[in-house]
């Protein structure tokens, strides 16, 4: 008996997010080294799939997969994550995505990209980072609005403000944006576009700028013109959880001549919370 294995990372938030083509909302993920992992042990005399403790979203995913096969047997979902929630950071996307590899990876299923985007967004609004590059996606239904390839190499000197949010009912609220709001999120997505199909990182800085600008109006955060402050002088991004609680600004690792650590050290004092350095994923 095979025991399946998945994994799946999050994000730190988005890029960018807003809507586009006047209505359709969107996200461009921004992904990172943190995972969650789920393991999958089929029981083949029960047709329940059980899951730990906060984790009924990732065993109903696996539900809608075994279904989708017709396959009438269960199984025990085991889900660890390294992705804290309510911040914003796709944990809960993170675990569904896995735990659908984990059950395909045991029972030897093919498992699209496609096949686990329509099963998580009948579950949620979800983060499209169960695609390998990154996508422009549209996280209500799932579908892909255009392909953009990978990030390039980019460190991440983010904070917790604190709080909670209810990330699942966020995001299906309607978002009232003004047409200013409209044109300069067309602009971001164009500069994020710029940016990661060629690896312009001043693009994916100013994308990345704009966007967490608009979002302040929707989700306002502690210390945001102090942070955007920083992101100036050190000729950074500064990035959001647009439904969440993390705020953070991206770095060129190549051109800070040993300037990150007093960044991170003015985050901390800023902001009065332990600051963290992570990689993008690329």
């Amino acid at each position: 008996m095979k025991i399946g294995i998945g994994y799946c990372h999050g994000t730190f938030g988005e890029l960018v997010q807003g809507i586009i083509n006047e209505k359709d909302p969107f996200l461009i993920p921004l992904p990172i080294q943190l995972y969650s992992k789920a393991v999958f042990l089929p029981r083949y005399n029960v047709k329940e799939i059980e899951a730990n403790k906060n984790k009924c979203k990732a065993s109903f995913a696996c539900q809608l997969l075994l279904d989708y096969y017709q396959l009438n047997h269960g199984g025990h979902l085991v889900v660890q994550s390294q992705l804290p929630t309510g911040k914003g950071m796709a944990s809960s996307s993170a675990d569904i995505v896995a735990s659908l590899r984990a059950v395909a990876d045991c029972l030897s299923l093919p498992l699209t990209e496609k096949l686990i985007s329509e099963i998580a967004t009948k579950i949620e609004p979800t983060d499209g980072i169960m695609y390998d590059e990154i996508v422009a996606y549209n996280y209500l239904n799932g579908t892909v609005i255009e392909t953009f390839g990978k990030f390039p190499e980019l460190l991440l000197f983010g904070v917790d403000i604190g709080g909670f949010i209810d990330t699942q009912q966020f995001n299906l609220k309607e978002k009232n944006y003004s047409i200013d709001d409209k044109l300069r999120l067309k602009k971001a997505y164009d500069l994020a576009k710029k940016g990661l199909t060629e690896g312009h990182i001043s693009s994916i800085f100013k994308a990345s700028m704009i966007s967490a600008k608009i979002n302040q109006k929707v989700l306002p955060k502690k210390h945001f013109e102090e942070m955007e402050r920083l992101s100036k002088v050190y000729r950074g991004g500064l990035v959001v959880a647009h439904s969440g609680t993390v705020i953070g600004i991206l770095m060129d690792p190549n051109k800070q001549n040993g300037k990150l650590k007093r960044l991170l050290m003015d985050i901390g004092e800023i902001t009065g919370s332990p600051p963290f350095i992570m990689k993008v994923l690329t």
